[in-house]
C-alpha cells in the first residue's frame, strides 16, 4: 500500500538543488510521490518524482530510480518526456537521502481518463495509437523495452487548436536489451500491469519489443471496446487469461459501431500468444496500423507532439544533470517548510 498524500506534505515548499521549489503533490504511485515544482530563473514547471521512504534501505529501488533516468535520457523522441536531473536528497531532516528524478512537466489528462469519458472517435484513436507506437519505436531502436505500457502512462495534452498531443510516461520498469546490463529482478518475476501484460510476461519470461507491441494492441482494443480483452476479479486470474484465453473478436464496438476489418485484423494479429507472430517492434506495428487506416479510408488525426517545444527542451537538456548527494549545491532549503 503506497503512503497517503499526508506523508508527502512535508516536501511542499522545499528547494531541491537550489533550483527547483516544490509546489504541490500531483500523484502517488507504488514507489514514489510525484510533485509539481518551479525551476528558478526561467520559472517553468517541472515534475519531480521522489522515492517513498519505505524504500530507503533498498539498494535495488535506488538502482531502479537512477536506471529509469538513464534509460529515459537515451530515448530521443518528442513524445518521450525528457529527464532534466537525477540525484539524492541530503541525509538530514526533513529529508533522508531519498532518490529523485526531475522531468519536464506535462499538463494534460491520461488516456485512461479519455477512455472513461468515452469521447474518442476512431480517427483520434488511430492517431493516438500510431503516436504511441512511434514513441515506443524510438525506445526499441536503442534497445529499450518499456514493459509497462498502459493508458495511465500515455498522456494527452491539448494544443491551442484542441488537438490531442501524446506523451509517453514512466520508464521505471523499462529493460535495456544489452548483454552488459545487469538484471534488477530474478528470472521468473512478473513485472507490469496484468491487464496489459504479454503472455510471455505473465509467465515471467524476459520482455522483448514484441511484448510492448502486445501491450499496444491491448490498449487499442480497450480504446475501441471500452475495456481490455481480459478482465478478472484477481490479478492472477488476468495473468492466466493472458496465457490461455483468446480475446473476443474485435468487430462491433459499443459506441463506434463496426470496426473496419483491416484495423480489427491488425490489432487482433498483434494479440497473438506467440511473440514471433506479432509485429517485430513498435515501428512495424505503427506502419501496419497506418496502412490499415489508409486502406480503410480513415483520415488519421495526428497526435504527434509538435517539434518546436520539444526542440527547445532538448537543446537545453541534451543530457540529464546528475545531482550528487554530497554536493553543497544540492542541499534542500527547509526555511519555507
Amino acid at each position: 500500500m503506497p503512503p497517503d498524500s499526508d506523508s508527502a506534505k512535508q516536501y511542499v515548499g522545499l528547494k531541491i538543488a537550489d533550483v527547483f521549489t516544490i509546489d504541490a503533490l500531483v500523484g502517488t504511485g507504488a514507489s514514489a510521490h510525484v510533485f509539481r515544482a518551479t525551476q528558478a530563473g526561467i520559472e517553468r514547471s517541472v515534475a519531480i518524482k521522489i522515492m517513498h521512504r519505505d524504500f530507503l534501505s533498498s539498494r535495488e529501488m535506488r538502482a531502479r530510480f537512477h536506471r529509469e533516468a538513464r534509460i529515459a535520457a537515451r530515448i530521443i523522441h518528442p513524445a518521450v518526456v525528457p529527464v532534466l536531473m537525477t540525484g539524492e536528497l541530503p541525509d538530514s531532516p526533513p529529508t533522508h537521502a531519498e532518490t529523485f528524478i526531475v522531468y519536464e512537466f506535462v499538463d494534460g489528462a491520461t488516456l485512461r481518463t479519455a477512455i472513461e469519458q468515452d469521447t474518442l472517435l476512431l480517427p483520434e484513436i488511430i492517431g493516438i495509437l500510431i503516436a504511441a507506437a512511434d514513441a515506443v519505436a524510438a525506445a526499441h531502436q536503442v534497445g529499450i523495452v518499456h514493459r509497462d505500457l498502459k493508458p495511465e502512462n500515455l498522456m494527452l495534452v491539448r494544443d491551442p487548436c484542441g488537438t490531442s498531443r501524446l506523451r509517453v510516461l514512466d520508464f521505471g520498469l523499462a529493460r535495456i536489451c544489452e548483454p552488459t546490463e545487469l538484471p534488477l529482478t530474478h528470472t521468473g518475476a512478473v513485472l507490469g500491469t496484468p491487464n496489459y501484460l504479454s503472455p510471455e510476461g505473465a509467465r515471467g519470461q524476459p520482455a522483448t519489443a514484441q511484448s510492448d507491441v502486445y501491450s499496444l494492441a491491448i490498449i487499442a482494443y480497450e480504446c475501441l471496446m471500452g475495456q481490455p480483452p481480459f478482465v478478472d476479479a484477481s490479478p492472477i486470474g488476468v495473468l492466466m487469461k493472458q496465457i490461455e484465453r483468446e480475446p473476443a473478436p474485435l468487430q462491433q464496438t459499443p459506441r463506434l459501431g463496426e470496426v473496419p476489418p483491416l484495423i480489427a485484423a491488425t490489432i487482433m494479429a498483434n494479440l497473438n500468444k506467440s511473440p514471433d507472430r506479432r509485429a517485430t517492434n513498435a515501428s512495424a506495428f505503427a506502419q501496419a496500423l497506418r496502412a490499415a487506416a489508409e486502406q480503410s479510408l480513415i483520415a488519421i488525426e495526428s497526435c504527434e507532439p509538435g517539434t518546436d517545444l520539444w526542440q527547445t527542451a532538448t537543446s537545453l537538456n541534451q543530457k540529464p544533470l546528475a545531482a550528487p548527494r554530497s554536493s553543497t549545491e544540492n542541499k534542500v532549503d527547509t526555511r519555507s517548510s
